[in-house]
């Protein structure tokens, strides 16, 4: 938000449910001088406490893939967006080489969505056909990684496997043996909080679905669509 609010001047006003996310979020603005143009403030996406017409555009970058109903959230976009204000989107879903049948597929996508706190992926088709319905008209969709194994491009997933570098290395699976054991002692003397290491292991495994799910091209984190709400 703050650098759409740099590049454009425009005001954003951020939608966002955790409280401690809106106090650190809103203290930063303030420490980069944008609070006049930037303010996060508490707000359930499936009903935003804003009046119907308010905003001249809106945007969600990997959020309404958490949304119970993809219908329910565009529509709340919709409703608080002006006629013909814009609507951009970044999220998650299975790709077209997912295969419901196929065991591999399933675990993979299952284990992000864990991982995650996400509920069931959806696909492009399912989520535009959910913008439509909700109102608004498609201007254009795509996936953006979808040139990723082409020559010269760095796959997305790639830093999720790690390297055998002093940087990369805690992202290998050795390395990641090594975080756990040292969690796993931090919780033991009473350092890291009870649960630390339980959520170590479920972050290291969606970690490992994460760049399978890239590999195989069967997910994505950056489906893109743009739509328009009509007059």
């Amino acid at each position: 938000m703050r650098n759409i609010a740099r590049f454009s001047g425009s005001k954003v006003t951020g939608a966002n449910i955790s409280d401690y996310q809106i106090k650190v979020g809103n203290k930063r603005n303030k420490e980069v001088y944008l609070e006049d143009k930037c303010t996060l403030t508490k707000a359930d996406f499936m009903n935003l406490p804003m009046a119907d017409n308010t905003f001249d555009g809106a945007y969600a970058i990997e959020a309404t893939c958490h949304a119970p109903d993809k219908v329910g959230v565009f529509a709340e976009v919709h409703r608080v967006l002006k006629p013909g204000a814009l609507f951009a989107v970044f999220d998650w879903i299975v790709t077209d080489k997912f295969d419901a049948k196929n065991k591999e597929h399933v675990s993979i996508r299952e284990g992000i969505e864990v991982g995650n706190g996400l509920p069931v992926l959806a696909t492009a088709e399912s989520v535009v056909a959910a913008a439509k319905k909700a109102g608004f008209e498609i201007v254009e969709h795509y996936d953006y990684e979808r040139s990723v194994h082409q020559p010269g491009q760095i796959p997305w997933y790639e830093s999720l496997g790690g390297s055998y570098t002093l940087k990369g290395f805690r992202r290998t699976k050795p390395g990641r043996s090594v975080t756990q054991v040292l969690v796993t002692v931090l919780e033991f003397m009473r350092i890291a909080p009870k649960g630390t290491t339980k959520v170590s292991a479920l972050l290291n495994a969606t970690a490992d679905d994460l760049y399978a799910g890239g590999k195989l091209e069967i997910f994505t984190p950056s489906y893109y669509f743009l739509a328009r709400k009509l007059e």
